[in-house]
């Protein structure tokens, strides 16, 4: 018996009809399951609570250091500071990571004006919603080296 070749599916009915060959229209449970020796990852759980409590101090008036801490969140592995030099709304960048403990100081900060948030982090894969943001910490570029207004 000789066999007429398919025409070319495009792209999209291709996927189409994948996916309605694997996904059932009723599916609503999902059974995943990993093969041992695998490296695949299968996780179930809620992203930890964000830190609170977040304050920043001037280690010294005559210095370049802050320490920013925070109350501890249950479960949490580790912590990421992170900081903003626009406004406590404004963009925050990641300033430390992979903090075991429940405070950080910064070292030789430059000129600007500071607000910091800390990420509490489950594991890897899950991370918190940003803390509220420490009140605003100054360090200025002569006399008083860091100040809280």
């Amino acid at each position: 018996m000789a066999h007429t070749p398919l025409a070319p599916l495009s792209a999209g009915v291709l996927v189409a009809a994948l996916l309605a060959a694997v996904v059932p229209a009723a599916a609503s449970n999902w059974n995943i399951s990993l093969a041992a020796g695998s490296k695949g990852e299968a996780q179930a759980s809620t992203a930890p609570a964000a830190p609170t409590g977040v304050s920043a101090v001037c280690v010294s008036s005559s210095e370049r250091d802050v320490t920013v801490s925070w109350n501890a969140v249950a479960d949490a592995a580790s912590y990421t500071v992170l900081k903003s030099t626009t406004t406590s709304t404004g963009t925050y960048s990641s300033k430390a990571s992979g903090l075991t403990g429940t405070s950080w100081t910064s070292t030789a900060l430059d000129a600007n004006n500071y607000w910091f948030e800390v990420d509490a982090y489950l594991g890897t894969k899950w991370v918190s919603a940003p803390s509220s943001p420490s009140g605003e910490t100054t360090i200025a570029t002569s006399g008083t080296e860091c100040k809280q207004p």
